[in-house]
């Protein structure tokens, strides 16, 4: 496919958008082959690296302010479906995490931070699923609990004899994911993606402040693995 005959199919794809935003479209994954001419089959596997020196997750437990940062990440069963979708039960893996009073990083807890069963600085998430959905006037990935947005990502254990902080802490809620540079529908090996401000997060006890306060900073790359590694990919809408 030449490179004008590309750039058409970008701006359909655009266009697309526009009109289905209003009329309710179909938003799917599209992967075009090595020659840039076809679309390949799914599913296709997902891998992510930081791109900021810590992932953060600001928020509070207990009245306490804390900002847990992370290294590092993988991912596990995270892949594109057809329709849009992810593959349900996927996990993310965080390392190298420790716990600051606030971000930015100033003073550390007296705590170490896991998830039951992973060595310390090790947070492991429960079964996901997601969705492309249209957010903030814009394409988005919609991620939450296996479970909906009432079950739990994960249960964080701090602990340490001069730790303050609760020991279990449920982090519940619905996560929207979007292109750092607003390029979801454009073609391409990785995708910067990052947290929306809509994101609703909380710790423990569902209420409007632990909303306000809870939130993920920081950004990753996102691109293919496997069969599908080098490979150029985004979302097509269909009206």
């Amino acid at each position: 496919m030449t490179r004008t005959k590309l750039g058409l199919l970008g701006l359909c794809a655009v266009m697309a958008m526009s009109v289905g935003a209003a009329q309710g479209a179909t938003y799917k994954w599209l992967i075009l082959n090595s020659s840039k001419t076809t679309a390949t089959e799914l599913k296709a596997s997902v891998a992510g690296k930081a791109e900021s020196t810590h992932l953060v997750f600001d928020g509070e437990v207990a009245g306490l302010k804390i900002a847990i940062t992370c290294t590092s990440f993988t991912l596990t069963n995270f892949n594109l479906e057809i329709g849009g979708k992810l593959t349900e039960g996927g996990k993310a893996t965080y390392t190298g995490c420790k716990v600051y009073k606030t971000a930015p990083l100033t003073e550390e807890y007296k705590c170490t931070v896991k998830t039951t069963g992973a060595a310390v600085g090790t947070i492991e998430t429960n079964e996901n699923k997601g969705q492309l959905t249209l957010n903030e006037g814009e394409l988005q990935m919609k991620i939450e609990p296996k479970a909906g947005p009432t079950g739990n990502f994960a249960t964080l254990r701090f602990e340490g004899a001069e730790c303050v902080l609760p020991e279990l802490n449920q982090l519940h809620g619905t996560i929207y994911f979007k292109d750092g540079e607003g390029s979801l529908t454009k073609h391409k090996l990785e995708h910067l993606i990052e947290a929306s401000k809509s994101s609703l997060l909380y710790i423990g006890g569902h209420s409007g402040k632990q909303l306000e306060v809870t939130k993920i900073l920081g950004n990753a790359w996102f691109s293919l693995t496997g069969e599908h590694n080098g490979l150029e990919w985004g979302v097509l809408s269909t009206p």
